[in-house]
């Protein structure tokens, strides 16, 4: 018993030495975790791990390891590795992603994150008061000195038992605490975003100013070049608002229209103005187009004022929570403990909030509460401060309803060119195959059965190996005229469907393909046809040009959007500038608004990803699943 009083002070001075070592590996942490870097979370468990052993070894309480454990090694599937939806090549940066979430979202991490932030003040000061009171003790006369040492040895084994308790109850298995964990971390990832604008907005401010000085009378001519880089920053800013807090914000800049064609005298017209030379008449047009796009100036307007607005709901609720915690709290509670060993003040006379002008009311033992309150209440309303700053960006840079109309019919002019070009092609492609097929049969099936007019009478046998041939040509003639129409619009395309239409593509393919169909219900019929000549044009450049053994087609359906997958495990480097065949395919989907992403890297795999906007009609019949 006596041996327990004695080494309880020693103890409880050393684990509050391992609080100190866990605050200072928190801080690191955090600096770390916000770049990405998560291989040190595993390292810095070793500090909760040796304070679970000494608390089992010195109180006998066992403090389970609530860790999950590590994830498996990545399974290859066919056409690669995969994580989720994203498709890794090689294991290096899949195994560090894998990585990355099993240690982010294991809650004890953030559990053991709460145990290094808050120990030194709570648990560790209790397990070192009884150090603190021997201390104390040597600065007291005897008569004091001997029960405030004997006070110290007494309270020992309390203070120790105190300090496990805290321990057991952060560092052993609570969901709880990795949810308050999660919240606050949360929320110091949007203060730090919200610092960021405040420093983006200076940096903005300065591009503002090249812009109000270019257009003064004389330097108009610089306004594009200095409208080209706060562009750059104005579209980062974008990217990362909707990327933050999900407010998607368009670029709503006017596209620089061609260059008129030469005069016949060789010269260019841009007005009433004649140029020799179109580079000249090409800067004119970006000028005329910047100066005219209301998005010049709304972005300028913005770059001015966002400085402002940001210092608000970003910087003051930072700078508040920061000092808050830091210089009115964080320096009181420590205070104390340090001026028992030194003279030293943490304070300095600066942590009283009665040193500023307005707040001489506050008494100073207010100070510490007022600054923990602040920055609690900093961390509450810093994500609807995000939202709002997302929501002032939205009304300053979006695009407004006349620049959305004409960025709409800008694109439907285009796709409308597009559709005319391409109905045009496709009844060239139609006359051709009547004139050379079809038609040149039927042409000799005519002289055919001419010849067999004049033959019958006087050689049957000759009239009837006429008839044969003519009967043949009919019967190749009318097999070309079902391939023909197969090629204008498949019947079972509009008999069964688009699975059932790729199925049957499938089946006529050299290569092994697997086919997975998962749709609600049916599409238009003209959305249909251009997807499925869609998917027949992939396919055919699969055939073509890859040394693909096998491919797969995910055909499916999900918010409004029509969506399929084509990916082969060919040799890659697909590139849609070296032919005609997937530039095709995007003026086919554009029609439709649709689009087509690629991804080929040399050495494969190939990745087609075909979306179309539409609504599906007509209840669902069968998933289907299967390989041809």
């Amino acid at each position: 018993m006596l041996r327990r009083h004695v080494l309880a002070p020693y103890r409880g001075l050393l684990l509050f030495g391992l609080s100190l070592v866990g605050f200072a590996q928190f801080v690191v942490a955090i600096m770390l975790s916000f770049t990405g870097v998560v291989l040190h979370m595993e390292l810095e468990r070793w500090l909760p791990n040796l304070c679970r052993r000494l608390i089992h070894r010195w109180l006998g309480v066992e403090v389970p390891r609530p860790y999950r454990p590590k994830p498996s090694p990545p399974v290859r599937e066919a056409d690669g590795w995969y994580h989720g939806d994203q498709l890794y090549k090689r294991t290096f940066l899949l195994r560090y992603r894998r990585r990355h979430d099993w240690i982010h979202h294991d809650p004890a991490t953030h559990r053991d994150h709460i145990w290094e932030l808050l120990t030194p003040f709570t648990g560790g000061l209790v397990a070192a008061l009884p150090v603190g009171l021997f201390v104390l003790a040597g600065f007291l006369p005897v008569w004091a000195a001997v029960p405030m040492a004997l006070f110290g040895l007494a309270l020992g084994p309390i203070a120790l038992d105190a300090y496990g308790r805290w321990s057991v109850s952060l560092l052993g298995p609570s969901d709880d605490v990795g949810r308050i964990w999660t919240w606050i971390k949360d929320r110091l990832q949007v203060g730090l975003q919200l610092a960021a604008s405040f420093g983006l907005s200076l940096v903005g401010f300065g591009y503002a100013v090249a812009g109000l000085l270019a257009v003064y009378p004389g330097l108009m001519a610089l306004l594009p070049y200095a409208t080209r880089d706060s562009r750059r920053l104005v579209n980062l800013r974008r990217r990362q608002i909707g990327e933050w807090t999900g407010v998607v914000i368009e670029e709503p800049y006017l596209p620089v229209p061609p260059p008129p064609p030469p005069r016949p005298d060789g010269r260019y017209q841009f007005g009433k103005k004649l140029y020799d030379s179109p580079n000249h008449l090409v800067r004119m047009q970006v000028l005329v187009t910047t100066v005219k796009d209301p998005a010049t100036w709304r972005d300028l307007a913005w770059l001015v004022l966002d400085p402002f607005v940001t210092l608000l709901v970003g910087a003051v609720p930072v700078v508040a929570a920061l000092m808050g915690f830091f210089v009115y709290f964080w320096s009181w509670v420590w205070s104390r403990p340090i001026a028992l060993f030194t003279s030293f003040d943490l304070r300095m006379g600066w942590a009283y909030l009665a040193d500023f002008p307005g707040w001489t009311w506050a008494p100073n033992w207010s100070s510490p509460i007022i600054g923990l309150a602040a920055a609690v209440l900093a961390l509450f309303v810093a994500k609807p401060l995000l939202r709002l700053y997302a929501l002032w960006c939205r009304l300053m840079l979006a695009p407004t309803k006349s620049a959305m109309l004409a960025r709409r019919v800008d694109q439907l002019t285009e796709t409308r060119a597009v559709a005319v070009d391409a109905q045009a092609a496709e009844l060239r492609r139609i006359e051709r195959d009547l004139h050379d097929g079809a038609q040149a049969r039927w042409v000799a099936m005519g002289l055919n059965l001419g010849a067999v007019e004049r033959l019958l009478d006087t050689d049957p046998s000759a009239a009837r190996k006429l008839l044969t041939a003519a009967r043949e040509s009919s019967a190749e003639a009318l097999v070309e005229l079902r391939r023909l129409v197969r090629g204008i619009h498949p019947p079972v395309l509009a008999e069964r469907g688009l699975g059932d239409a790729i199925r049957a593509l499938a089946l006529d393919s050299a290569q092994t393909l697997h086919v997975t169909v998962d749709l609600d219900g049916r599409a238009g019929a003209p959305i249909e046809a251009a997807t499925y000549f869609a998917v027949n044009e992939v396919l055919t450049n699969v055939a073509k040009h890859t040394s693909a053994k096998q491919a797969s087609v995910d055909i499916r359906h999900h918010n409004n959007r029509l969506r399929v997958t084509v990916v082969d495990d060919g040799d890659g480097g697909a590139d849609p500038a070296k032919g005609t065949g997937l530039r095709g395919v995007e003026r086919r989907l554009a029609t439709f608004d649709g689009d087509m992403v690629l991804t080929s890297p040399p050495g494969g795999p190939t990745t087609v990803t075909l979306e179309v906007p539409c609504a599906l009609s007509s209840p669902k019949t069968s998933p289907y699943s299967g390989t041809a």
